[in-house]
């Protein structure tokens, strides 16, 4: 029994284009969610990953799948997680409707600093996009959507001095929490970048948990020998993926792993995230 399932990394979703690959289209998207509703997926309750260790994945069976066409016989649920970096307005008006439509939730990490606000931190010369503001905030809580911080300025975190690091991880956790008058417990990353130092900081803020984009699939098994709650590792989506691509992430491959090649696209897309950032920061 293959306990391992995907939690995926998505950014905005949206029919402007831009000169970046983090953009989705409505309607790619909501052929990505009918897969996973088709392939008899379930959500799973990100609120649980503090007690992952205790959690009974018992009954996943993941050899009547069919990984070539994505449709199941007569399978239990699988699980999995959608995520959003960022908290941009589309998430609200394209991808929130269409996630309730097929009965599923997800987790959206703002940028406390932007809410409400476009997109200037983003190094990408193409149009700017608006954040979430508030009153959408608190209609997508109200109906089982998850929010956490990714920061107040979305900075390169392992690049700040201690105070700084502090500044983004417990007062974007504060600020949130204040607005929304609920815990914020999860803390995701910006550029997926972070060290031992950055971990530290996010603990003693209270988080119990971090999401990474390192490009692989989450499994309790792998959280007890050797992953970290606060490394937890996510699979980013992007406008280059097609059908195949994404069908081969999440794993509806006859191996049931990713491959090989899709964990290398990631992680040089995420580099090159990376270079986008630092050569901006040189400029200004």
């Amino acid at each position: 029994m293959n306990s391992d399932f995907p939690i995926l990394a998505y950014h905005k979703v949206d029919y402007r284009r831009e000169l970046g690959i983090t953009n989705l289209s409505p309607e790619r998207f909501e052929r990505q969610i009918s897969f996973f509703k088709e392939s008899g997926y379930s959500s799973f309750l990100t609120d649980e990953f503090p007690n992952i260790s205790s959690i009974s994945l018992d009954g996943i069976n993941m050899e009547n799948q069919d990984y070539e066409s994505g449709e199941s016989s007569n399978s239990p649920s699988r699980f999995f997680i959608i995520s959003f970096d960022d908290g941009y307005e589309d998430i609200f008006i394209y991808a929130y409707p269409i996630l309730k439509k097929y009965g599923f939730t997800a987790i959206v990490f703002l940028i406390a600093g932007y809410i409400g606000k476009f997109n200037i931190w983003d190094a990408s010369p193409g149009p700017r996009f608006r954040h979430l503001n508030w009153t959408q905030v608190q209609e997508m809580s109200k109906n089982g959507f998850l929010f956490g911080s990714h920061g107040i300025n979305h900075n390169f975190l392992t690049r700040q001095k201690d105070n700084d690091i502090r500044y983004e991880t417990e007062t974007s956790k504060k600020m949130l929490e204040d607005r929304l008058g609920l815990p914020v417990q999860f803390f995701s990353y910006p550029y997926g970048n972070y060290n031992e130092r950055v971990i530290r900081f996010v603990h003693e803020s209270g988080y119990k948990a971090a999401f990474s984009l390192y490009p692989e699939f989450w499994s309790k098994e792998s959280y007890k020998i050797n992953r970290s709650i606060y490394a937890i590792p996510r699979i980013a989506i992007y406008s280059l993926d097609n059908m195949r691509a994404f069908r081969a992430k999440i794993g509806c491959s006859r191996s049931g792993q990713i491959p090989y090649i899709q964990k290398i696209k990631n992680q040089l897309i995420n580099k090159c995230a990376y270079a986008s950032v630092l050569v901006k920061n040189q400029k200004s």
